[in-house]
């Protein structure tokens, strides 16, 4: 008889529990299934844009080297259409990429200057941020904004991108008419590219053509 009144006891207290906390703890319940169900959810369509993304991306590729008029416009089509309606995936800032670099061929280097700002400001990935602020650098110096771009390549923490921070940075000062900067840039650069085992003949005749000049 003891123990069925502590059963019912505890059966009666479980219900009075129940009814001040079931609710709360029900609703808690719905709320984390819900909350991992939708970040599943949010799992799935993000890798679902990335891969569309990455089709069309393809697409483009297979055009990117392609001179007719034709193609070119076709291209831009498919750049235009993967940042706008894939702005949030890394190939929207390839696209970026491709955009400047089309820009430059063409002569148009203020829409350069736009698309490789938008990825040294967005980018997540190191090495595509780098990249682009190398070649806003260059279209900078082009486009004779070269205080700017020296600006923009004073950064420290560059890693593996030294050697493309220094030789743009002694492009800006040759463009500068400082020689010996520029020899000094160049120098570093040469080094630089030697620590990772990298060949740039390019970088090596700009320094050489400097040395023979003084």
């Amino acid at each position: 008889m003891s123990e069925m009144r502590t059963e019912e006891e505890q059966i009666e207290a479980m219900k009075k529990w129940w009814e001040e906390n079931g609710k709360q703890t029900l609703v808690a319940v719905v709320l984390v299934a819900g909350g991992w169900l939708g970040f599943n959810s949010y799992q799935d369509s993000q890798q679902a844009t990335g891969e569309a993304a990455s089709a069309v991306y393809q697409e483009m590729l297979t055009l990117s080297t392609s001179q007719t008029e034709e193609d070119k416009g076709q291209r831009a089509v498919l750049l235009d259409r993967i940042q706008s309606e894939y702005p949030s995936t890394v190939y929207a800032q390839f696209a970026s990429l491709f955009k400047a670099k089309d820009a430059v061929e063409a002569g148009d280097l203020e829409l350069a200057e736009k698309e490789l700002t938008s990825i040294v400001a967005n980018a997540k990935d190191d090495a595509l941020q780098h990249t682009a602020t190398v070649r806003l650098a260059r279209v900078m110096i082009a486009a004779g904004k070269v205080d700017d771009a020296l600006a923009l390549l004073a950064n420290d923490k560059v890693g593996a991108f030294e050697a493309e921070y220094q030789e743009t940075t002694g492009d800006a000062l040759l463009a500068k008419g400082d020689k010996d900067a520029a020899r000094d840039a160049y120098s570093k650069a040469v080094v630089a590219a030697q620590r990772i085992g990298a060949n740039n003949p390019v970088l090596q005749m700009k320094l050489d053509d400097l040395a023979v000049a003084n």
